[in-house]
Protein backbone atom coordinates (compact mmCIF):
# COMPACT_ATOMS: atom_id res chain seq x y z
CA UNK A 1 0.00 0.00 0.00
CA UNK A 2 1.39 3.15 -1.10
CA UNK A 3 -0.40 5.71 1.08
CA UNK A 4 -1.79 4.95 4.52
CA UNK A 5 -4.52 7.62 5.27
CA UNK A 6 -7.68 7.79 7.58
CA UNK A 7 -10.06 7.03 4.95
CA UNK A 8 -7.69 3.93 3.58
CA UNK A 9 -7.90 2.21 7.51
CA UNK A 10 -12.19 3.06 7.72
CA UNK A 11 -12.39 1.00 4.06
CA UNK A 12 -10.11 -2.03 5.55
CA UNK A 13 -12.35 -1.80 8.85
CA UNK A 14 -14.89 -4.11 7.36
CA UNK A 15 -12.74 -7.13 5.94
CA UNK A 16 -10.13 -6.89 8.98
CA UNK A 17 -13.81 -7.46 11.36
CA UNK A 18 -13.74 -10.70 8.94
CA UNK A 19 -10.30 -11.72 9.37
CA UNK A 20 -10.12 -11.62 5.46
CA UNK A 21 -7.27 -9.04 4.82
CA UNK A 22 -3.36 -10.44 4.19
CA UNK A 23 -1.39 -10.42 7.26
CA UNK A 24 0.49 -6.94 5.75
CA UNK A 25 -2.40 -4.86 6.04
CA UNK A 26 -3.86 -6.06 8.44
CA UNK A 27 -1.16 -5.33 11.17
CA UNK A 28 -1.42 -2.17 9.69
CA UNK A 29 -4.75 -1.84 10.80
CA UNK A 30 -3.99 -2.97 13.82
CA UNK A 31 -1.69 -0.63 14.61
CA UNK A 32 -3.76 2.26 13.82
CA UNK A 33 -6.36 0.78 16.30
CA UNK A 34 -3.99 1.43 19.05
CA UNK A 35 -4.34 5.45 18.64
CA UNK A 36 -7.51 5.92 16.90
CA UNK A 37 -10.09 5.64 19.14
CA UNK A 38 -12.79 6.55 16.05
CA UNK A 39 -11.53 3.53 14.10
CA UNK A 40 -12.17 1.16 17.21
CA UNK A 41 -15.57 2.20 17.54
CA UNK A 42 -16.28 1.35 14.05
CA UNK A 43 -14.71 -1.49 14.26
CA UNK A 44 -16.77 -2.30 17.23
CA UNK A 45 -20.04 -1.39 15.22
CA UNK A 46 -18.71 -4.42 12.10
CA UNK A 47 -17.87 -6.58 14.90
CA UNK A 48 -21.61 -6.63 16.40
CA UNK A 49 -22.67 -7.02 12.82
CA UNK A 50 -20.71 -10.20 12.27
CA UNK A 51 -21.97 -11.38 15.73
CA UNK A 52 -25.32 -10.74 14.55
CA UNK A 53 -24.90 -12.55 11.76
CA UNK A 54 -25.29 -15.88 13.05
CA UNK A 55 -29.16 -15.00 14.09
CA UNK A 56 -30.42 -14.27 10.53
CA UNK A 57 -29.66 -17.85 9.52
CA UNK A 58 -32.48 -20.59 10.03
CA UNK A 59 -31.91 -23.65 12.28
CA UNK A 60 -32.05 -26.84 9.71
CA UNK A 61 -33.70 -29.93 11.05
CA UNK A 62 -31.37 -32.78 9.67
CA UNK A 63 -32.98 -35.03 7.58
CA UNK A 64 -34.53 -38.89 8.60
CA UNK A 65 -32.44 -39.80 5.59
CA UNK A 66 -29.19 -38.54 6.66
CA UNK A 67 -30.06 -40.20 10.00
CA UNK A 68 -30.36 -44.02 8.52
CA UNK A 69 -27.35 -43.26 6.15
CA UNK A 70 -25.25 -42.42 9.86
CA UNK A 71 -26.87 -45.33 11.67
CA UNK A 72 -25.77 -48.02 8.96
CA UNK A 73 -22.15 -46.77 8.82
CA UNK A 74 -21.72 -46.98 12.29
CA UNK A 75 -23.58 -50.81 12.55
CA UNK A 76 -21.11 -51.33 9.77
CA UNK A 77 -17.66 -50.65 11.39
CA UNK A 78 -17.94 -53.44 13.51
CA UNK A 79 -15.44 -53.89 16.42
CA UNK A 80 -13.67 -50.91 14.83
CA UNK A 81 -13.81 -47.71 17.22
CA UNK A 82 -15.48 -45.19 16.56
CA UNK A 83 -14.63 -41.49 17.45
CA UNK A 84 -16.09 -39.06 19.63
CA UNK A 85 -19.02 -37.85 17.89
CA UNK A 86 -18.03 -34.15 17.16
CA UNK A 87 -20.71 -31.51 17.43
CA UNK A 88 -21.76 -30.64 13.85
CA UNK A 89 -21.26 -26.97 12.18
CA UNK A 90 -23.59 -24.53 12.48
CA UNK A 91 -24.85 -22.86 9.66
CA UNK A 92 -22.83 -19.69 10.57
CA UNK A 93 -19.51 -21.51 10.67
CA UNK A 94 -20.37 -23.71 7.37
CA UNK A 95 -21.39 -20.27 5.61
CA UNK A 96 -17.75 -18.91 6.92
CA UNK A 97 -16.45 -22.09 5.54
CA UNK A 98 -17.70 -22.23 2.18
CA UNK A 99 -17.06 -17.70 2.12
CA UNK A 100 -13.41 -18.77 3.13
CA UNK A 101 -13.13 -21.41 -0.04
CA UNK A 102 -14.84 -19.43 -2.28
CA UNK A 103 -13.19 -16.27 -1.89
CA UNK A 104 -9.46 -18.53 -2.14
CA UNK A 105 -10.68 -18.48 -5.67
CA UNK A 106 -7.42 -17.09 -7.69
CA UNK A 107 -10.60 -14.83 -10.15
CA UNK A 108 -11.77 -13.74 -6.81
CA UNK A 109 -8.26 -12.21 -5.73
CA UNK A 110 -7.95 -9.42 -4.17
CA UNK A 111 -10.22 -7.51 -5.96
CA UNK A 112 -13.13 -9.29 -6.15
CA UNK A 113 -12.82 -10.03 -2.45
CA UNK A 114 -13.05 -6.69 -1.61
CA UNK A 115 -16.18 -6.30 -3.24
CA UNK A 116 -18.17 -9.73 -2.26
CA UNK A 117 -17.13 -8.76 1.16
CA UNK A 118 -18.32 -4.98 0.53
CA UNK A 119 -22.15 -6.54 -0.80
CA UNK A 120 -22.13 -8.94 2.14
CA UNK A 121 -21.34 -6.55 4.78
CA UNK A 122 -23.45 -3.63 3.39
CA UNK A 123 -26.23 -5.92 2.34
CA UNK A 124 -27.05 -6.92 5.96
CA UNK A 125 -26.19 -3.41 6.97
CA UNK A 126 -29.35 -2.26 4.52
CA UNK A 127 -31.58 -4.89 6.09
CA UNK A 128 -30.66 -3.35 9.71
CA UNK A 129 -31.27 -0.02 8.84
CA UNK A 130 -34.52 -1.11 7.16
CA UNK A 131 -35.89 -2.76 10.14
CA UNK A 132 -34.07 -1.18 13.15
CA UNK A 133 -33.93 2.48 14.27
CA UNK A 134 -30.60 4.38 13.81
CA UNK A 135 -27.66 3.45 16.11
CA UNK A 136 -24.64 5.48 15.21
CA UNK A 137 -24.68 9.27 15.20
CA UNK A 138 -21.61 11.04 13.94
CA UNK A 139 -20.81 14.27 15.17
CA UNK A 140 -19.31 16.87 12.93
CA UNK A 141 -16.49 19.53 14.57
CA UNK A 142 -17.14 23.17 14.38
CA UNK A 143 -14.54 25.59 14.17
CA UNK A 144 -13.60 25.80 17.68
CA UNK A 145 -12.66 22.29 17.58
CA UNK A 146 -11.95 21.10 13.97
CA UNK A 147 -9.40 18.32 13.81
CA UNK A 148 -11.87 16.48 16.30
CA UNK A 149 -14.29 13.57 16.28
CA UNK A 150 -17.28 12.26 17.75
CA UNK A 151 -19.26 9.13 17.38
CA UNK A 152 -22.68 8.27 19.58
CA UNK A 153 -23.05 4.22 19.38
CA UNK A 154 -26.51 3.00 20.63
CA UNK A 155 -25.53 -0.32 22.53
CA UNK A 156 -28.30 -1.28 24.49
CA UNK A 157 -31.61 -3.15 23.44
CA UNK A 158 -33.65 -0.81 24.81
CA UNK A 159 -31.89 2.60 22.88
CA UNK A 160 -30.72 4.53 26.04
CA UNK A 161 -27.46 3.17 26.53
CA UNK A 162 -24.40 4.21 24.16
CA UNK A 163 -21.46 5.19 24.20
CA UNK A 164 -19.61 8.22 23.09
CA UNK A 165 -15.92 7.86 21.32
CA UNK A 166 -14.18 11.42 20.78
CA UNK A 167 -10.69 12.18 18.99
CA UNK A 168 -8.84 15.15 18.27
CA UNK A 169 -10.41 17.32 21.57
CA UNK A 170 -7.59 19.78 22.42
CA UNK A 171 -7.50 18.72 25.98
CA UNK A 172 -9.02 21.55 28.78
CA UNK A 173 -7.36 23.26 32.04
CA UNK A 174 -8.98 21.67 35.64
CA UNK A 175 -11.30 24.38 35.39
CA UNK A 176 -13.27 23.29 32.53
CA UNK A 177 -14.55 19.99 31.24
CA UNK A 178 -16.58 19.22 28.04
CA UNK A 179 -20.55 18.40 28.34
CA UNK A 180 -22.79 16.51 26.18
CA UNK A 181 -26.25 17.51 25.66
CA UNK A 182 -28.97 15.55 23.93
CA UNK A 183 -31.26 17.74 22.61
CA UNK A 184 -34.94 17.29 21.30
CA UNK A 185 -37.66 20.02 20.86
CA UNK A 186 -35.65 22.73 22.11
CA UNK A 187 -34.72 21.27 25.70
CA UNK A 188 -31.24 20.00 26.83
CA UNK A 189 -30.44 16.85 28.36
CA UNK A 190 -26.86 16.68 29.89
CA UNK A 191 -25.61 13.33 28.60
CA UNK A 192 -22.03 13.39 30.18
CA UNK A 193 -19.20 15.72 31.63
CA UNK A 194 -15.92 14.31 30.80
CA UNK A 195 -12.30 15.50 30.23
CA UNK A 196 -10.38 14.11 27.27
CA UNK A 197 -6.93 12.49 27.97
CA UNK A 198 -3.66 14.19 26.53
CA UNK A 199 -3.92 12.50 22.98
CA UNK A 200 -7.71 14.52 22.57
CA UNK A 201 -9.66 10.78 22.99
CA UNK A 202 -11.83 9.63 25.58
CA UNK A 203 -14.66 7.06 25.48
CA UNK A 204 -17.80 7.58 28.18
CA UNK A 205 -21.11 5.57 28.51
CA UNK A 206 -24.00 7.73 28.12
CA UNK A 207 -27.49 6.63 30.04
CA UNK A 208 -30.39 8.69 28.22
CA UNK A 209 -34.02 9.02 29.65
CA UNK A 210 -35.22 8.33 26.28
CA UNK A 211 -34.09 5.90 23.40
CA UNK A 212 -31.30 7.75 21.42
CA UNK A 213 -32.45 7.46 18.26
CA UNK A 214 -35.49 10.06 19.75
CA UNK A 215 -33.70 12.97 20.22
CA UNK A 216 -33.14 15.80 17.40
CA UNK A 217 -29.74 16.48 17.61
CA UNK A 218 -26.60 16.56 19.77
CA UNK A 219 -23.79 18.98 20.78
CA UNK A 220 -20.71 19.15 23.08
CA UNK A 221 -19.55 22.10 24.97
CA UNK A 222 -16.89 23.66 26.93
CA UNK A 223 -18.33 23.96 30.48
CA UNK A 224 -17.31 24.57 34.27
CA UNK A 225 -16.16 21.64 35.48
CA UNK A 226 -18.81 19.28 36.65
CA UNK A 227 -21.15 20.60 34.29
CA UNK A 228 -23.70 23.04 33.49
CA UNK A 229 -27.38 22.99 34.25
CA UNK A 230 -27.77 24.97 30.16
CA UNK A 231 -25.20 25.07 27.51
CA UNK A 232 -23.05 28.03 28.17
CA UNK A 233 -19.99 27.60 26.30
CA UNK A 234 -18.47 26.64 22.58
CA UNK A 235 -19.96 24.14 20.80
CA UNK A 236 -16.79 21.80 19.95
CA UNK A 237 -19.46 18.71 18.31
CA UNK A 238 -22.26 18.27 17.04
CA UNK A 239 -24.81 16.60 15.09
CA UNK A 240 -27.51 17.58 12.75
CA UNK A 241 -26.37 20.86 13.35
Amino acid sequence: MEQITHQTIIDLIPAYALNSLPAEEADIVAQHLQTCAACRAELAAYEHVVDALPLAAAEVEPSAELKGQLMQQIRNTGQTAVPAPQAAPTSWQQFLRALSGFLAGPRWQPVGAVVVLALLIGGFFVWRQATMPATQFVLTPTEAAPGAQGIIEVVGSNGRQATLTVTGLPPLDPANQYQLWLIQDGQRTSGGVFSVQTDGSQTITIHAPQPLPAYAAFGITIEPAGGSPGPTGERVLGFNL
